[in-house]
């Protein structure tokens, strides 16, 4: 009976050991397991940082310029792709028409010039100045012209132009015609037949002097794109 009890006994804890040995088994199973998906998913987020330090030296205002994108993210200017972040900032248009493009304005008033027109991307090359129409420089549709009238000026167009006029002066002209808008502090709101307001030839300034610029503290990383 005794001998009995013992083999029951030593049964009992043959089990007990058997099942203690295979929790001890599983638990560090899935410890190693954890251990290897942690090691994983660490060594692709340092992947990410890695990468992310050199998109973020790129320079943002001439992708900016070069992309034309309100929001740009990296997949937009490199082939890297990252696990878990995704990089994105955003974009700044700035026009040469600063209130509004015009869209059939010949004659545009202003009291202050810069509330209108942004001049600052434009080259001072590029910005002539004349005090007579023979000064006008050449242009086309194709290659409009900004110009500045730093007097009055009541003559005969010899030839057309194309572009913007600005002036605090008289401007009156008579001959051929001019192709754009007309913006004057002077008071020179009148029925102007060789004056005629061309889109085309505001989209071609706007397109050759408008930029795209970076929006300074708007860069932002996305998390949990992996798949």
């Amino acid at each position: 009976m005794k001998v009995q009890e013992n083999a029951s006994a030593l049964l009992v804890s043959l089990i007990l050991i058997s099942s203690i040995l295979a929790i001890l088994f599983l638990t560090k199973e899935k410890w190693i397991s954890q251990q290897n998906i942690t090691q994983f998913y660490s060594e692709k987020y340092l992947a990410d940082k890695y990468h992310f330090l050199a998109l973020y030296k790129e320079d943002k205002n001439k992708l900016c310029q070069k992309l034309k994108k309100d929001m740009i993210i990296q997949s937009d200017f490199s082939p890297q792709k990252l696990n878990f972040l995704q990089y994105q900032f955003e974009c700044q248009f700035n026009s040469l028409f600063r209130d509004k493009k015009p869209t059939k304005e010949k004659y545009i008033p202003f009291v202050q010039l810069s509330d209108y027109l942004d001049l600052s991307n434009v080259p001072a090359q590029e910005i002539y100045t004349i005090r007579s129409l023979s000064e006008l420089p050449s242009s086309s549709e194709e290659n409009p012209k900004i110009v500045i009238a730093q007097n009055e000026i009541n003559e005969n167009l010899p030839q057309d132009f194309y572009g913007i006029v600005i002036t605090d002066y008289l401007f009156d002209i008579t001959g051929k015609k001019m192709y754009g808008s007309l913006y004057s502090s002077f008071d020179n709101a009148r029925e102007e037949r060789n004056l005629t307001f061309k889109k085309e030839v505001i989209a071609q300034l706007e397109a050759k002097y408008s930029y795209w610029q970076y929006l300074p503290h708007s860069e932002n990383t996305i998390g949990a794109i992996d798949e």
